[in-house]
């Protein structure tokens, strides 16, 4: 079994004291400052973590045994190294569960990528390759950890467990829960948004079914909010609402999930040519101004898709791709909305 001496060779060879002797060598390095990256970070009750792998089966298998984790939540996902070093760098998670094998470049090239953009996250390698060579390439390239997916999960589950559950005992601030309806719009907020998208697809999991979630970005949302007032635009925000479920259906989810966001999840999409159809018809239907107390007021849209389960195959994961497209290449350097 590739479990606990496949680590880093520290005094302690648990996950934990690799990662706690790490974080003292650079607090010895007058040069580096330690952050909550280094090691566990006691405030915050929740560890995010960021799935690397290529095989979309493989993922959900992989995300589902961590939701049996208390704290632990799957924030993204990728299966090519490309979009894993711009999805990682950008949502900065506390791990990354890295596959060795992707669609597009390898492990190996997203390992480097990330230490040498100086990420300080946890990065634990999966592999079927479990010989020593490919070991000793992932520690000396700044892994953390190093398990084999055909013996080794149980390991890499339990040394996880340890983590959350020292987190657990020192958490001193819980992140805040979002009320379930937006008190503007009266629409789903994002906590409400995120569980009813996992048990869609659930749902959708057991019936091979297709959903399309589209996160909105509205520039200049929120500098209209401060410089009108949230009453005096109120009657804004309710006609986005408005629009938006205009392209929905009775049973799609609509939520205003952020400041300047808006999510649509749309169920049993026939095809990723209907995706972007709907993508569209959002486009089209914020594009015509608002009435701003007799005042046209334009705003600025852009829309973001993702599919399950071409994309992504948690509610997290298909969130922030949705939202990370919206952006575009201009990623806002606060991070993302969905994962805060």
């Amino acid at each position: 079994m590739i479990a606990r001496q496949t680590l880093r060779t520290d005094p302690d060879t648990s996950l934990r004291g690799a990662l706690l002797m790490r974080a003292r060598r650079r607090a010895e390095d007058p040069g580096h400052a330690v952050t909550t990256r280094d090691c566990a970070n006691p405030e915050h009750r929740f560890m995010d973590i960021f799935l690397v792998e290529d095989s979309a089966a493989i993922r959900r298998l992989l995300a589902r045994r961590l939701e049996t984790l208390p704290g632990a939540r799957v924030v993204g996902e990728a299966e090519s190294a490309p979009q894993a070093i711009a999805l990682i760098d950008w949502l900065q998670p506390h791990t990354v569960l890295l596959d060795m094998t992707l669609t597009v470049g390898t492990g190996i090239d997203v390992l480097r990528a990330l230490r040498g953009k100086g990420f300080q996250g946890r990065i634990l390698m999966l592999t079927h390759h479990a010989a020593d060579a490919y070991r000793d390439l992932c520690l000396k390239a700044g892994a953390d950890g190093f398990y084999d997916k055909g013996s080794g999960l149980e390991t890499l589950f339990g040394d996880l467990d340890g983590l959350l559950r020292d987190e657990a005992a020192s958490a001193r601030v819980a992140r805040p829960v979002s009320p379930p309806r937006d008190t503007v719009t009266g629409l789903l907020g994002q906590a409400a948004l995120i569980e009813r998208l996992d048990e869609l697809l659930r749902m959708m999991n057991a019936e091979a079914g297709k959903v399309a979630v589209t996160v909105v970005v509205l520039n200049g949302l929120q500098a209209l909010l401060r410089s009108e007032g949230v009453a005096a635009a109120a009657p804004v925000l309710v006609e986005i609402g408005r629009r938006l479920s205009g392209c929905a259906g009775p049973a799609d989810l609509l939520a205003r999930h952020a400041d300047e966001q808006f999510a649509l999840v749309v169920s049993r999409v026939a095809s990723p040519a209907e995706a972007e159809a709907l993508a569209q018809r959002m486009r089209d239907a914020l594009d015509l101004p608002f009435d701003l107390n007799g005042r046209a007021a334009r705003l600025a849209s852009r829309v973001g898709l993702s599919t399950y389960p071409r994309d992504a195959i948690t509610a997290r994961g298909l969130l922030t791709l949705a939202e990370s497209r919206a952006h575009g290449h201009l990623l806002p350097e606060r991070g993302s909305a969905v994962v805060h």
